[in-house]
C-alpha cells in the first residue's frame, strides 16, 4: 500500500470514528428524559368525594431537579442533586431530612430520609421514601411509584406500616417548560 492510500485510509477511519462518537453522544442526550413542566394529579378523591388539587411544578437541569408540590393548599419545594450528593429536604408535613436523585435509564429515582418522633417521649424513627418517576412515550403522563420504609422497625412491622404510604399515582402534564 502506498503512503497516500494509508493516509487516505487513516483519514477515512478517523472520520468514521468521529461520526460514531458523535452519534453515540447525540443518542445519549436524546435518551435523557427531561421532567420539567407542570403536572396535575389525576383520579384521587378526598373524603368528601371531590378530586384533590395536587400539583407538581418541576424544573430540571444538569445538576439537579427542583420539585414544588402543592397538596391541599400546602406548598413544599425541594431540590434534589443529580450528582450523587445529598440535598436538604422537607416533607409535606414539614419534617426536615436529606434527599438525592438519579436518572436511571428511563426513570428518575428520588429518595428522601426524614427522622420523626411519632410521640414526644418515643424514640426517633427514620422514614425512607423512594419514588420512581416515569414519563409516558408522549411525555403527557407522569407515573410516580412510591415506596415507604421504616428502617428502624422490624421488617414485618416496617412492611405493614410502609404499605400505607406506598402506591402509584398518575399526573397529567398541564404545561411544558
Amino acid at each position: 500500500m502506498t503512503k497516500k492510500k494509508i493516509s487516505n485510509l487513516a483519514a477515512y477511519v478517523a472520520c468514521i470514528g468521529l461520526v460514531v462518537a458523535w452519534t453515540a453522544n447525540a443518542g445519549l442526550a436524546a435518551n435523557k428524559v427531561n421532567y420539567s413542566g407542570k403536572y396535575s394529579l389525576q383520579g384521587r378523591k378526598t373524603t368528601s368525594g371531590n378530586e384533590t388539587n395536587s400539583t407538581l411544578d418541576v424544573l430540571q437541569n444538569e445538576d439537579g431537579i427542583e420539585i414544588t408540590s402543592v397538596e391541599q393548599g400546602r406548598r413544599t419545594t425541594n431540590r434534589y442533586p443529580l450528582n450523587g450528593s445529598e440535598g436538604d429536604y422537607t416533607s409535606p408535613g414539614g419534617v426536615s431530612g436529606k434527599c438525592k436523585a438519579q436518572l436511571k435509564d428511563k426513570y428518575l429515582v428520588l429518595e428522601s430520609v426524614v427522622i420523626s418522633r411519632p410521640q414526644p417521649s418515643a424514640p426517633p424513627v427514620r422514614i425512607h421514601t423512594k419514588e420512581r418517576w416515569q414519563l409516558s412515550a408522549d411525555s403527557k403522563t407522569l407515573t410516580v411509584k412510591s415506596d415507604v420504609e421504616f428502617p428502624d422497625f422490624p421488617g414485618d412491622i416496617s412492611a405493614v406500616v410502609g404499605a400505607s404510604g406506598s402506591g402509584t399515582q398518575k399526573y397529567l402534564r398541564t404545561e411544558n417548560p
